[in-house]
């Protein structure tokens, strides 16, 4: 129920309003992070749908696949692409600015801007404790910005979701590989990673 106060012309509203959160944009998060306003934060600081997501910090489990695939992302590509390792990339149309574990982006400089959806081949994330977010919100993230391909790798089940083929805003195609299989990005068909590799005790 809602009065007006003659005076005034306010409208009040005798029922208690929940607060609300503003949503902020790809450009102002890169100003606060210019600022230094994260400094000194554990873990990883993302933009996510216009939200400031803070990750866990990574333990051993998770440091280690990504060690192995920044390697092999590196010797495939034979200087192709860029490897991005947990640096920032920029979905403005999202306003989102993740940190994937992995990007495949074009070489060119990124002295002024990260790389945005055009410049993306290949995301991969690995997820211990985050599969749910990894395979929820941040899958539909990237489809919703067209990013034509994003690896999924749970952890814990030595296992890697491929996620393809656009359709709208969602990956038409999801396949889940593990052991002895292998698999190639489409950006490069020519390079193959053994799954179960990601996983050996001594690469």
């Amino acid at each position: 129920m809602s009065t007006m106060d003659p005076a005034s012309g306010i409208v009040a509203s005798s029922e208690q309003t929940l607060p609300v959160t503003l949503p902020i944009s790809v450009t102002q998060y890169s100003e606060l992070v210019r600022g230094g306003h994260f400094d000194g934060q554990s873990g990883q600081i993302e933009l996510i749908n216009g939200r400031i997501v803070r990750m866990n910090p990574q333990g051993p489990q998770h440091a280690s696949p990504i060690d192995i695939l920044g390697e092999w992302s590196v010797e495939q590509s034979r200087r192709r692409f860029w490897i991005r390792i947990e640096k920032p990339i920029e979905l403005p149309m999202c306003s989102s600015s993740p940190e994937p574990d992995i990007a495949w982006v074009k070489r060119q400089s990124y002295a002024d801007r990260h790389p945005q959806p055009n410049d993306i081949s290949l995301l991969i994330e690995a997820s211990v404790h985050s599969v749910a977010f990894d395979t929820g919100e941040k899958c539909e993230l990237y489809a919703a910005a067209a990013i034509a391909e994003y690896w999924q790798i749970n952890v814990l089940r030595r296992e890697i979701r491929v996620h393809r083929d656009l359709d709208g805003n969602v990956f038409r195609t999801i396949t889940t590989h593990a052991g002895s299989d292998a698999i190639s990005p489409l950006c490069l068909p020519s390079a193959s990673l053994q799954v179960a590799s990601l996983f050996e005790s001594e690469p």
